[in-house]
């Protein structure tokens, strides 16, 4: 189900990006963690791959969406971490293998 919801997700996005005039007004993004430890050693953690994997996927939206110079920068939205302009959710969700 993920990587169709993923497919349908930048399907969507190549078709608003694909537009000539258009406004940016919200975006929804579905990440997921980078690389980590292995499950079989208990607590999982980051690894240093895994910390910079996140950093770089942050960085990238950073400044496709929060950089006033960029056209994709989401209109009338704070550049500095708001929580009311933030809704983040990860749900423990198991799945059959």
């Amino acid at each position: 189900m993920w990587p169709q919801l993923l497919c349908i997700v930048l399907l969507a996005a190549t078709f608003v990006s694909a537009q000539t005039d258009f406004e940016v007004v919200a975006v929804f993004l579905i990440g997921r963690h980078g690389d980590r430890t292995p499950k079989v050693l208990g607590n999982t953690q980051l690894t240093t791959l895994g910390k910079n994997q996140v950093f770089e996927t942050a960085t990238y939206f950073r400044n496709r969406y929060l950089n006033a110079s960029s056209p994709n920068f989401i209109q009338n939205v704070d550049t500095d971490y708001l929580a009311s302009q933030i809704y983040a959710a990860a749900p423990y969700i198991c799945l059959p293998l």
